[in-house]
């Protein structure tokens, strides 16, 4: 999955998946979200009221890995504007997140493989795409934000 992921602007990415039946024929999915849909990633960036967000291209697999453990892997791409914490002005930031988690079905099993993998907590037989991409989202923004111009100074 190192290639760019396609836009696919007319696709808009499911709200969630059954995981029993979309492991069961590995299921793909792929499509755009759009920021205005994720309320705690909004906060996280640049308030500009003129200038919409972009919309996140995600790709989505579900998967069984050699041993036979449950796993939902893709990727999250996109451009957000995030304000600068050195010179506060609005700069774009690239995104290019991986998403690898562990789809766990109790405590005990999440406990277990915690030291070898990121795991994810099934409830109710269902994945919620648009949660889980915001909190994959914003784990991979920058804690402190800076832009890359060269007049970038403190205010």
């Amino acid at each position: 999955m190192n290639e760019p992921v396609k836009k696919t602007a007319q696709r808009i990415l499911p709200l969630h998946a059954k995981v029993s039946s979309a492991l069961t024929r590995e299921a793909s999915y792929a499509g755009s979200l759009p920021v205005s849909r994720l309320e705690r990633l909004k906060q996280a960036l640049a308030d500009l009221h003129d200038t919409p967000q972009t919309d996140l291209q995600v790709e989505l697999q579900l998967r069984r890995d050699k041993t036979r453990a449950p796993k939902l892997e893709g990727r999250v791409q996109g451009e957000l504007t995030m304000t600068c914490q050195r010179c506060l002005k609005p700069f774009q930031f690239v995104l290019d997140a991986a998403i690898d988690l562990r789809l766990v079905f109790n405590e005990e099993e999440e406990n277990r493989v915690l030291k070898d993998a990121e795991p994810y907590l099934v409830e109710d037989d269902q994945l919620p795409f648009h949660v889980i991409v915001e909190e994959e989202v914003l784990l991979a923004l920058p804690f402190s934000a800076r832009c890359e111009r060269d007049d970038c100074t403190p205010l």
